[in-house]
């Protein structure tokens, strides 16, 4: 069985404070957090959350993005999803309002061995 590892992680400073960076509000394009996830495929987010939230993750080119999953929710936790390599990682709020208050965080994890 393959165990997983983490394979990227958010730009630096790789906590998101979103009191000095909105996660922007529907209607916006998402906010990018990762510019190249590498070379591996993902298949898992871990992420911590204190937004309390509700946020799309999206890939793709700015002005392309395809929501992928949806975190958030405050809490901390592991939500599957394939990630392909050299993806470029977006956040956006699922609903009409920017989040400005609280922090996120979360790791890319990868299958096989580091």
């Amino acid at each position: 069985m393959n165990a997983l590892f983490p394979i990227s992680f958010i730009d630096a400073p790789e906590v998101l404070e979103t009191s000095v960076t909105p996660i922007p509000a529907q209607g916006n394009l998402p906010l990018q957090i990762i510019a190249d996830s590498g070379t591996r495929a993902a298949y898992a987010v871990d992420y911590l959350d204190t937004t309390g939230d509700y946020i799309g993750l999206y890939t793709g080119a700015s002005g392309s993005e395809i929501l992928r999953c949806i975190i958030g929710g405050g809490v901390v936790t592991r939500t599957w999803v394939v990630i392909a390599a050299h993806s470029r990682v977006s956040l956006l709020s699922m609903t009409a309002s920017p989040i400005t208050n609280g922090n996120i965080t979360m790791t890319l994890m990868g299958m096989g061995l580091p």
